[in-house]
């Protein structure tokens, strides 16, 4: 039997509109963008489209519209972009943020700047209170998530968007987990830059989106990470890869046209898993499952078990006890450990993630493997 997929704040699997859309693109979109015959003017003009279908999504304009390689490459530009070397400047992130945004944040530290992590409450949550309270004279820029990979808390990006904006510092918004499920404005958020990926919205890995608002380009132009032939208005030097970018722009179309109604059938079927698990194991939550918080995951911790061995065994689903990007460095999740979990309570943990073809057979299902596994190590343990 197939092992159910549950695993989506990882990765997910790509529409089939989306493989279609790269097909083509390999097949008739293989000339490079950049160049001015016949193929290559094709070429530009779907990578366009997919920009303009970006730009749409999240209310920008298509001059604000950066490809990257992926969220990780988006926040490191967005990040180092701004806090260029040179005269010592202060940063603002918090405790929960994707290691790319933290580690970013480390290098700049190393450079000599100056970086306040705030602090989460139980919930995973930071208010804007507290941004505003960590502003200082020398801010040169603040990042906060708009949903967290591993609880699926979502900030209150706009009141801090009101703070940074009252206090001219630019915000930069890690948008990769909330973009799939939450309506995003880039206006109505406040937010400077944002950045997402394509391979958390059923697109492909190896592309991504960096929004730079037009006002912050002219004010203070990001400096770039790479140098080159001066693609993406100069933000990202290298040949665009034509065929994800288009296969970016078919994601974004489906999204667009279903996030709504799909936010609602995930939330439903989060809903049916969960009591079917209730019904057979006791559990702990870690994240909440109400308003203010993504509709289709969830992560909660079984007592007394070892989260990692327990997965090996459920061989029937694919689920995951943190952040992918994590998985390798054997520690405890930084988000689990800010929001006050004890070690415990974290080696137990599982992070369960819902996606669009996800039915309500393979919930039932999943929670049952989960549940005979947790009792079978329970019984080996006695």
């Amino acid at each position: 039997m197939a092992t159910i997929y549950l695993d989506h704040q990882a990765t997910t699997p790509p529409d089939p509109a989306v493989v279609e859309a790269m097909t083509f693109a390999a097949t008739h979109c293989y000339a490079n963008p950049a160049s001015p015959h016949a193929a290559g003017i094709r070429a530009f003009r779907e990578v366009e489209r997919a920009r303009g279908a970006v730009a749409r999504l999240i209310g920008a304009a298509r001059s604000e519209i950066c490809f990257t390689s992926g969220a990780t490459e988006g926040n490191n530009l967005a990040i180092k972009g701004v806090v260029t070397p040179g005269e010592r400047r202060h940063v603002v992130t918090t405790a929960v943020e994707h290691k790319s945004v933290l580690d970013s944040c480390r290098s700049l530290r190393a450079g000599g700047h100056e970086v306040t992590v705030l602090p989460v409450d139980a919930e995973g949550r930071v208010s804007a209170h507290q941004v505003a309270a960590a502003l200082r004279p020398d801010t040169a820029l603040v990042s906060v998530m708009l949903a967290n990979n591993e609880i699926s808390t979502v900030q209150p990006v706009a009141e801090i968007g009101a703070v940074t904006r009252a206090a001219g510092v630019p915000l930069h918004c890690d948008a990769t987990q909330g973009v799939g499920s939450l309506p995003v404005d880039v206006r109505a958020l406040g937010v400077d830059l944002l950045t997402f990926s394509g391979h958390k919205i059923y697109g492909p890995k190896g592309v991504g989106v960096l929004y730079v608002s037009n006002d912050l380009s002219d004010r203070a132009p990001l400096a770039p990470l790479l140098h080159g032939g001066g693609q993406e208005r100069g933000l990202r030097a290298g040949t665009v890869n034509t065929t994800a970018v288009i296969g970016l722009g078919a994601a974004v179309g489906v999204l667009a046209e279903h996030r709504a109604e799909e936010s609602v059938r995930l939330a439903g079927l989060r809903e049916r898993f969960l009591s079917t698990l209730a019904e057979l194991v006791p559990y702990e939550l870690n994240s909440g499952t109400g308003p203010g918080f993504l509709p289709h995951a969830v992560n909660l911790s079984f007592e007394g078990a070892d989260a990692q061995q327990l997965l090996l065994e459920v061989t029937e689903i694919a689920v995951s006890t943190g952040s992918a990007c994590n998985s390798a460095a054997q520690e405890p999740s930084h988000v689990l450990t800010a929001t006050g979990l004890s070690p415990e309570r974290i080696r137990g943990s599982i992070r369960v993630g819902l996606g669009r073809f996800t039915t309500e057979e393979d919930v039932v299902r999943a929670a049952r493997a989960l549940a005979a596994g947790v009792t079978s190590r329970a019984v080996r343990a006695a």
